[in-house]
């Protein structure tokens, strides 16, 4: 990725696409310049969603995460340039990716996405509150950042246990999708100034704010609901469609996220080997009118989370089904 060196305008403006009608469920939301958020949404067909999500789901949910990291073959920096944090106290998870373009000038970029997600998690942690706001937490965590040289994208995703609903912020090209029954039905799109050049979070000069991110809100998440978190190693490498297959396999499974994230990041570390299939990053190159075959090589981390009732007698990632209620895999387990 290159490094960014023009200031965007304050605030961001967000946006979603999806599948199988997903734009009923998403609220976007903007941030004038005193920082308000607004939201762009038909408050009476939220009211009406949220009213057929309860006669469905009358309980609270909470998320269970698993996670893979996949550096890639670099004796000079080990822990490549990718970083991540979950937090299953305070239901919130993020990564972030570290700009290789730094490698340039003799700077580590992946201390700068380790620093941002240590402090993340830090401030989940101390989080008192009963949901965990990820704005705020990019907020402090870049603010406590400044000593570090480098510029890193960042995602930060929690889950409302209380209404069913995922808040999302996002700086550049990492992202995540949304699954049920096996099927993607929100994608976050990229935030870039041009192709490879993500909008960056950073203490140099043209370096990205926090007010920058792209903020989420979607709707409606119920038991059973898969989330996939990653870096722009996973989401150059890996068509949703290919996410949906590894689903539909592991489905009933019993495995739990950590196993699904490793199969996932995998297919995509195979894929970014395979100069002779075409892939999303491919696909983007075209249309800049560059010329790239196959996947590309990177960092891959991929963060899986399952949505589970609240009430579910098994609170261990072990004990899920992908795409099962919770009733279900439990008489499974019984039996």
């Amino acid at each position: 990725m290159m490094i960014a060196n023009t200031k965007p305008a304050f605030g961001g403006y967000g946006y979603g696409y999806g599948y199988g009608g997903c734009q009923e469920f998403i609220t976007t939301t903007r941030h004038d310049k005193l920082g308000r958020k607004r939201k762009l949404n038909n408050p009476d067909l939220l009211q009406e969603l949220g009213q057929n999500r309860r006669n469905i789901h009358n309980e609270k949910t909470t998320m269970v995460c698993g996670s893979c990291y996949l550096p890639k073959d670099n004796p000079n920096k080990p822990l490549g340039e990718d970083a991540h944090f979950m937090c299953q106290d305070s239901q919130i998870i993020g990564v972030a990716d570290g700009v290789g373009g730094w490698a340039k000038i003799g700077v580590d970029a992946g201390e700068y996405a380790r620093g941002l997600m240590n402090n993340a998690k830090k401030m989940a942690a101390a989080n008192t509150t009963a949901t965990v706001d990820p704005r705020k937490v990019l907020s402090q965590a870049y603010a406590n950042n400044a000593g570090l040289q480098g510029s890193s994208t960042a995602c930060i995703l929690s889950l409302d246990k209380e209404r069913g609903v995922l808040h999302a912020v996002n700086v550049g090209d990492s992202g995540f999708m949304v699954f049920r029954d096996s099927k993607c039905w929100f994608k976050s799109p990229p935030q870039q100034r041009m192709f490879n050049c993500p909008y960056q979070l950073g203490n140099h000069v043209g370096g990205d704010c926090p007010e920058a991110a792209l903020e989420f809100v979607v709707e409606a998440i119920v038991p059973g609901d898969i989330i996939v978190l990653g870096t722009d190693g996973l989401l150059d490498n890996i068509f949703a469609s290919e996410i949906e297959d590894v689903l539909v396999a592991y489905r009933g499974s019993g495995r739990d996220c950590d196993e699904l994230a490793s199969a996932i990041a995998n297919l995509a570390l195979f894929n970014s080997m395979d100069k002779y299939s075409v892939s999303p990053f491919q696909m983007e190159a075209e249309k800049a009118g560059l010329k790239h075959a196959g996947g590309k090589i990177d960092d891959i981390t991929v963060v899986v989370a399952q949505i589970v009732a609240s009430s579910t007698s098994f609170t261990t990632p072990a004990s899920l089904g992908f795409g099962f209620e919770q009733t279900n895999t439990k008489r499974k387990r019984e039996d």
